[in-house]
């Protein structure tokens, strides 16, 4: 078994979209650089050996070798049973169409399941419109995951993602809390960092 380590950069780091920036984030770790797969919003998840292909997630086996994916307010979920690594980036579409589920198939024993949750806009802040609260619905999303302040609706990603999981009998989640919206040290797509990303990236190293 390895273990398992987890990385997310903030703002002072740099857009991570920019490799320049992504390889010298691998280099302060020892690494040359960091596989991140072509994200398009899909619910696919690819390997190192098919490293051109469009997808949102990334598993590996192998040790010491950091695979990562971009958000600007979606959630980066890490999973690993310290044999394995699956890196997804989720966002409500990859939420709804299941790529967490797909990224969970990886692992055939979940009860030594270990999954991290990425800064990403919470609740607090990710504003939602009627015609979204009714496709989630239409999707499977309950109720209790949206909340209505000031004739506005805000929606948690987290929450649904927790819950789907607790119902897989995965107990183990890291949720570091913070809001990408809200805290000023993160970039976020709906404050108007279109182009910046950050990155969360993770590696299994030795015993």
């Amino acid at each position: 078994m390895g273990k398992l380590n987890v990385v997310f950069t903030a703002r002072k780091d740099g857009n991570m979209r920019n490799f320049q920036k992504r390889k010298e984030t691998a280099q302060n770790f020892g690494f040359t650089d960091i596989y991140i797969p072509k994200q398009k919003h899909t619910d696919i998840i690819t390997d190192l050996e098919n490293p051109d292909t469009v997808a949102d997630g990334v598993y590996t086996e192998k040790k010491m070798r950091p695979v990562g994916v971009l958000t600007a307010d979606c959630m980066a979920v890490v999973m690993s049973d310290m044999e394995r690594v699956v890196v997804v980036h989720a966002g409500w579409r990859g939420l709804l169409n299941g790529i967490v589920d797909k990224g969970l198939d990886y692992f055939t024993d979940r009860k030594d399941l270990i999954v991290f949750v990425s800064p990403h806009a919470r609740a607090c802040c990710y504003e939602v419109k009627e015609d979204f609260v009714d496709y989630a619905k239409r999707s499977g999303v309950s109720e209790e995951y949206f909340t209505y302040r000031d004739g506005r609706i805000y929606f948690s990603m987290s929450d649904l993602l927790i819950d789907r999981l607790k119902s897989c009998g995965i107990e183990r989640v890291i949720d570091v809390s913070l809001c990408t919206i809200c805290d000023g040290e993160f970039f976020s797509y709906r404050k108007g960092d279109f182009e910046e990303r950050i990155l969360t990236f993770s590696w299994l190293s030795e015993d």
